[in-house]
């Protein structure tokens, strides 16, 4: 399973980041101007997404450092990307980048999100994966909390989940995981993401990345001795 970082966009927690065993990094962008101190996109360095809470504002300073990718907050529905891929296919001529090579990640974080999960699987090909924030869904639904004592996802994010994984498995796409939250049963998450069929998951740690990796490597039988 691969571990995608969040990390804020601070050259320490970047370096501490591309010394961890993740497979990429999300580097929160918004409000900044200059992305000089990304490292050059090469073999052997984890992917660069790229992350704004405000795309209208911030996208022509993010694609100047020419990343793998930019995530797409709140996304709802295959509109969003589309709307996206037209706007990076701008950038791409503008800045002298490839045209199609920077990839959309989608994020779900909303009810609409959800709903609109299934149109997707047709979004065209920039999309690469499709992650949910567990988090974001639960204050949006006015859920009390996101498991309940028993430590199991609330029924409606539970059904989020699954519509995230389908989705995915029908775009043909990475499906990206919520972040285990501090405190959390990050063992049982890792293993929960890899039954069910997921490919990665947030990680909010670099110390996180490893242990994901190694983790889901491991047979059913082994987790449980662990």
């Amino acid at each position: 399973m691969r571990a995608f970082l969040i990390v804020p966009a601070d050259s320490g927690a970047i370096a501490a980041a591309m010394a961890s065993d993740a497979h990429a990094l999300i580097v929160d962008m918004t409000g900044l101007a200059s992305p000089a101190f990304f490292p050059e996109r090469r073999p052997g360095v984890p992917l660069f997404y790229l992350r704004s809470h405000d795309l209208e504002r911030d996208l022509p300073a993010m694609m100047a450092a020419a990343p793998h990718g930019i995530v797409l907050p709140r996304c709802e529905g295959a509109r969003d990307v589309m709307r996206l891929g037209a706007r990076l296919a701008v950038e791409e001529a503008m800045q002298g980048l490839t045209d199609g090579a920077t990839r959309i990640l989608a994020f779900i974080e909303t009810a609409r999100g959800a709903l609109a999960l299934h149109t997707l699987a047709d979004a065209g090909e920039r999309l690469v994966g499709i992650a949910w924030d567990a988090a974001a869904v639960r204050i949006e639904i006015g859920a009390p909390t996101i498991r309940d004592r028993e430590g199991v996802l609330r029924p409606s994010l539970a059904q989020v989940r699954a519509l995230v994984r389908l989705t995915a498995a029908a775009a043909r796409v990475t499906a990206i995981d919520t972040p285990c939250l501090p405190g959390g049963d990050l063992a049982g998450e890792v293993e929960a993401a890899r039954d069910d069929g997921f490919e990665a998951k947030l990680i909010l740690e670099p110390d996180q990345a490893g242990f994901v990796r190694e983790f889901s490597f491991r047979s059913p039988a082994s987790s449980a001795e662990s």
